[in-house]
């Protein structure tokens, strides 16, 4: 934990020095709730940072799966993300529309392939906007590339596996959800998901970890408010969320801080809530 700001960020000073290097490659990973009526697509097309090309997460979660954001096999997302040109030498940059929100969801799916030349935008495009600073609505074409997959199964846990673990004083699990939905005091907005929580989860709402300015907050405070909430970064951390897109912004922290292994439950509440447990 020596760096005040986590390994896995870029600022957008460093980002706009970069825009003319070759072997960067910049992707749009924007996606929102429906309660918040925006296209991540239409809002690209209109206005994006200069070379950054559209990340449709729908588009890469498993169709076959009931389940929102299901993580595709590794010959899917090998073929499938061809079509950023993305090489050996490539320095890959994320960023949303958010600040910090799905962002995070690539970057673990970078990182769960086997890919970790990745970082995440700082404050994303708000900050960006907020900066003044060049923005395009040319959309880049890539010559397709061959991408490599070294598939990390340590990065993900099934049902099952939460399952296994409930009890363990070795193992904690996460819930990135707020705190109104983790206890259960408001509806899922899913329907057929019940309200509450995973057995002995701990919840670290992600908001908590974001300034105003939708940066993530220093290591050092981050530090501070995961011991506050009794997490443990030498136990082996499963994160949590509604679908598996928030669990991974702690997937991030924890990892910044030092975690010795961190997995990503992606069926997530939606899959647990929706099951008789």
């Amino acid at each position: 934990m020596a760096s005040r700001r986590n390994q896995y960020l870029v600022s957008t000073d460093w980002l706009e020095e970069q825009l003319k290097n070759p072997n960067l490659r910049i992707i749009d990973a924007s996606w929102y709730l429906p309660n918040l009526k925006r296209s991540p697509h239409i809002e690209f097309k209109e206005n994006h940072i200069p070379g950054a090309k559209f990340f449709d997460l729908d588009e890469f979660s498993d169709s076959k799966s009931n389940l929102p954001h299901m993580a595709l096999n590794d010959e899917e997302f090998s073929k499938k993300i061809q079509i950023f040109g993305i090489s050996k030498k490539s320095k890959v940059v994320i960023y949303d529309g958010l600040g910090l929100f799905s962002a995070a969801r690539l970057l673990w799916l970078f990182h769960l392939y086997g890919f970790e030349n990745v970082s995440i935008l700082d404050g994303g495009f708000p900050k960006w906007i907020l900066e003044k600073r060049l923005t395009d609505s040319r959309i880049k074409e890539f010559k397709h590339l061959n991408f490599s997959v070294t598939y990390k199964s340590d990065l993900v846990v099934t049902l099952d596996q939460v399952k296994d673990c409930l009890g363990s004083n070795k193992i904690q699990i996460v819930d990135a959800r707020p705190p109104e939905r983790f206890k259960g005091l408001i509806p899922e907005p899913r329907k057929g998901v019940r309200s509450g929580n995973i057995p002995g989860s701990i919840n670290l709402f992600y908001g908590d970890l974001i300034n105003s300015d939708m940066t993530l907050k220093p290591n050092n405070i981050l530090k501070n408010i995961i011991d506050k909430a009794g997490i443990d970064l030498e136990k082996q951390l499963i994160t949590s969320c509604g679908s598996g897109v928030t669990a991974t912004i702690l997937y991030i922290v924890f990892k910044g801080l030092g975690a010795k292994g961190v997995s990503v439950y992606d069926g997530s509440w939606c899959e647990w809530g929706s099951k008789k447990i």
